[in-house]
């Protein structure tokens, strides 16, 4: 009997393996915390992952999130061929991430000689035995001296697998001329060399513009250790199919991305709004609905504090013009593109059945959102809540003192 026991444990244990999934995070994969191609899979066994190109800091995260996630004991450790490395796991959480360990490192050996040193066909084993203490080895992989070979450049965005360096679009020699040619050119953008974050360049610190067709752009880089914003179309509500740019590297370190053709076509993307109350994503829970030409609107039980106002899934963001620039409510607020997160007036004060109003101009681009409410007092927030929202067939309702209310605020057969 304790033979079967200790079997069913064991095959216990297995399943409980087998029913997490891990991910390499880290330089090389643009630190998804769920890239598909940096995802560890079963080989004869033993958890592997195949990199074609793999260098820099690293930590292994669990299912895709960054909650809980494994790294280094402390700053500069890791990984070397094979040595294997004990990871340390943290249950880091939104409010404790100065619990969250040190990022591993991929280390190279101290004669190779190499400026930038990195491994290509690199092969990553992940021994799960103990979650608690995960075991990463490099067992194969071909070191090369990145520094000697010719530098690169690459278009990176959300349309690139949510920012992934791994699946940035590179700029090609086309007739003398770096070219590149994206599907879907939309959202924000960058351009980055060599597949890495070190250099950088994107919205001109000066202009502030955004990248318009024909229009060459003289991009910034990174100004003492800060990066640059994420560059935007002029028309950040637009999206170009087949688009084509060409990137001009000056001896005098000026970057010239240039829009040469394409095809231009408003986006068709939901309107969000994440914050501290509704939740920093882009779901159901923080999407307005349209209810009129340009106007939309979104019902919150409960609504206060920070937000911003998302158009797609964080792929254009307006905010804050300044951190003065405070909400408040029953009032219109106007916001801009790429601001900060919008402060409230009054940061304790909690407002319960809300109805939030979006409009918005797309040619002019203007975002103009107002938290509408029938109370006046911060006291009102001791009220209890007697909305609650519920989702039907893929439609919102908020249920208040036993009425049903469609997203429209009208009531609900």
């Amino acid at each position: 009997m304790k033979k079967i026991f200790s079997l069913f444990l064991a095959m216990t244990a297995m399943v409980a393996v087998h029913a997490t999934d891990y991910y390499l995070a880290g330089e090389a994969s643009g630190w998804s915390n769920n890239n598909e191609s940096f995802k560890f899979v079963e080989v004869g066994g033993v958890l592997t992952l195949e990199v074609a190109d793999l260098y820099g800091e690293f930590k292994v995260t669990e299912d895709g999130k960054w909650h809980p996630q494994h790294g280094a004991a402390a700053a500069g450790e890791g990984v070397a061929l094979n040595t294997p490395y004990t990871l340390v796991k943290c249950i880091d959480t939104p409010e404790k991430e100065g619990d969250a360990p040190a990022n591993a490192a991929i280390l190279m050996p101290e004669n190779s000689g190499f400026e930038k040193p990195r491994y290509k066909n690199a092969k990553l084993t992940l021994d799960v035995s103990n979650p608690d203490a995960i075991v990463i080895n490099l067992v194969a992989g071909t070191l090369y001296d990145n520094a000697a070979l010719p530098d690169t450049y690459q278009i990176v965005g959300a349309f690139t697998n949510n920012w992934s360096t791994t699946d940035a679009i590179q700029f090609e020699e086309v007739a003398g001329v770096l070219t590149a040619n994206v599907p879907d050119l939309s959202g924000t953008f960058k351009i980055i060399k060599n597949r890495a974050w070190d250099e950088q360049w994107g919205t001109n610190r000066e202009t502030n513009a955004g990248l318009a067709m024909g229009v060459p752009y003289v991009m910034s880089g990174k100004l003492n250790g800060a990066d640059p914003a994420n560059l935007a179309l002029a028309n950040p509500f637009g999206s170009y199919t087949n688009a084509v740019l060409t990137l001009e590297v000056k001896e005098n370190g000026e970057m010239v991305l240039t829009l040469v053709s394409g095809t231009f076509q408003l986006m068709q993307a939901d309107w969000h709004l994440p914050g501290t109350k509704l939740g920093w994503t882009c779901d159901v829970d923080q999407r307005f609905e349209k209810v009129g030409e340009n106007t939309y609107e979104l019902l919150a039980a409960e609504f206060g504090a920070d937000f911003k106002v998302v158009y797609g899934i964080w792929a254009v963001e307006f905010g804050a013009p300044n951190e003065d620039a405070k909400w408040e409510i029953n009032k219109e607020y106007t916001c801009v593109f790429k601001g900060g997160n919008i402060h409230a007036a009054d940061d304790a004060a909690v407002f319960t059945d809300c109805t939030i109003r979006l409009v918005v101009d797309y040619e002019n681009v203007v975002v103009k959102i107002t938290i509408l409410n029938d109370q006046t007092a911060v006291e009102d927030v001791l009220l209890p809540n007697t909305a609650t929202k519920i989702i039907e067939n893929g439609q919102i309702y908020i249920i208040r003192d036993g009425v049903r209310y469609n997203a429209l605020g009208t009531v609900a057969k």
